[in-house]
């Protein structure tokens, strides 16, 4: 691989690093308003059988390169970190 396509493909790599923290952080925020509202109401803040309907949702839609159990692994660890 020539040094300009390293670069090049460095370069997409870093604005797609960008994106997903943005990304990250706006779901952080939704989480965290939603987090708020379910305090209101007195439920608590985890909830198992929405989370195994997003995760089942994300692996359906699946296209790769990831397997499913990755795809699986990556959303829990962002799931579990908006509720802190």
């Amino acid at each position: 691989m020539s040094h300009g396509k390293m670069e090049e493909l460095r370069g997409r790599l870093d604005s797609v690093n960008l994106q997903l923290l943005e990304l990250l952080s706006e779901r952080a925020r939704i989480a965290q308003e939603i987090g708020q509202e379910k305090e209101k109401q007195g439920v608590p803040k985890y909830d198992p059988v929405r989370e195994k309907k997003m995760l089942d949702e994300l692996v359906a839609l699946n296209k790769g390169p990831f397997d499913d159990e990755t795809i699986r692994h990556l959303f829990k660890q962002v799931f579990q970190a908006s509720l802190k």
